[in-house]
C-alpha cells in the first residue's frame, strides 16, 4: 500500500521560500503524540487558534457538512478544529519548537498546511507535494493519520503553521510539540551511552576476577 510505504520511508524533506525546508512523516491510521511529543491543544476551544478568515469551528462527532473527526485520535468521540472551505486559521508555537505532530483527518486535495519556521516558510498539499491518499475518506488510514514535521537545519524552529480550505473541510486534532536535540547532540548522548556501557564492562569483569 502506497501509504504504507510512506510512513516506512521514514521522512521526506521539501524546499520552501527562502530556502527553508521541512522533513514530514506520515503514519496511516496512527494517533497522536509518538514518544518525545507531548499535546499542546486538543482543541476543546479557539483560545490558541487565530482565525484569518472565513468559518473555523470546534467540532464534536458525530460527522456532518462540517467536518469529521479524524479516525486515527485517540480517544474517539471528542472535539476537533475544522477549518471550513474559505477559511484559515494559524497556530503559533512557543520559541524553540524543531518538531511538531497532528491528527490529521479525512484528508482532501484542498487542503494547505502552511509551516513557517526560523529558515523560511513551506506549503504543504495532499496530492501533490504531499503525496498521501487525498480523497476525502473520513475513516481509511491513509487519509486519516498521524502528521509529523521537523526541522531539517541545524538550529532550525517552527513559528506557526496555517491550515487552510478551499472547500469543507481541514480538520485536525491532538496538536503536539517535540524539541529533537541538535546532530552535536545526538553525537554527545550517543558518545556518553557508549562510555557507561564500557565502564559496566568493566565494573562486571573486575567483580567476575574478584569472586574468582
Amino acid at each position: 500500500m502506497r501509504t504504507l510505504l510512506l510512513a516506512a520511508a521514514g521522512a521526506v524533506a521539501f524546499a520552501g521560500t527562502a530556502n527553508a525546508t521541512a522533513v514530514f512523516t506520515f503514519d496511516p491510521g496512527l494517533a497522536t503524540p509518538s514518544l518525545g511529543f507531548t499535546i499542546i491543544d486538543e482543541f476543546n476551544d479557539l483560545s490558541g487558534v487565530t482565525i484569518n478568515g472565513g468559518t473555523v469551528l470546534i467540532k464534536n462527532p458525530p460527522s456532518d457538512g462540517e467536518g469529521a473527526p479524524p479516525a486515527n485520535s485517540v480517544p474517539a468521540g471528542t472535539s476537533y478544529l475544522s477549518v471550513l472551505g474559505g477559511g484559515s486559521a494559524t497556530i503559533n508555537f512557543a520559541p524553540g519548537v524543531r518538531a511538531f505532530q497532528f491528527d490529521w483527518g479525512s484528508i482532501d486535495t484542498y487542503n494547505t498546511l502552511t509551516v513557517t519556521s526560523t529558515s523560511g516558510t513551506i506549503a504543504f498539499v495532499p496530492g501533490g507535494n504531499f503525496p498521501n491518499d487525498a480523497n476525502g475518506n473520513q475513516s481509511a488510514p491513509g487519509t486519516n493519520g498521524r502528521f509529523t514535521v521537523r526541522g531539517s537545519t541545524a538550529g532550525e524552529t517552527f513559528v506557526s503553521m496555517t491550515l487552510a480550505s478551499s472547500r469543507n473541510s481541514f480538520e485536525i486534532d491532538n496538536l503536539a510539540t517535540g524539541v529533537i536535540p541538535e546532530p552535536a547532540t545526538w553525537a554527545m548522548l550517543i558518545t556518553g551511552f557508549g562510555l557507561v556501557g564500557a565502564a559496566m564492562r568493566r565494573q562486571r569483569t573486575g567483580a567476575a576476577r574478584v569472586s574468582a
